[in-house]
């Protein structure tokens, strides 16, 4: 059975959509990045440790994915 997943903005307040969230019954993934946009932070809490790295990185292309959604749905 799969998990329901959850993808949403960080920080709802924030002028530009940087900040993603990614989120189950068995992971937390975020990424936050600084003020200035000099630093990004990413956070990731799953079960199965041994696939961490994989995990992190197939989060980074979702998060990713949403961003350019999001740029295409903006209207003008």
């Amino acid at each position: 059975m799969v998990d329901t997943y959850t993808i949403k903005c960080c920080y709802p307040f924030a002028t530009k959509f940087n900040e993603v969230e990614i989120s189950s019954n068995d992971l937390i993934y975020t990424e936050a990045t600084t003020y200035y946009g000099k630093h990004t932070f990413v956070g990731l809490q799953c079960n199965n440790l041994e696939n961490a790295e994989l995990i992190k990185a197939k989060c980074i292309q979702v998060a990713n994915l949403i961003r350019e959604i999001d740029k295409l749905n903006k209207t003008k």
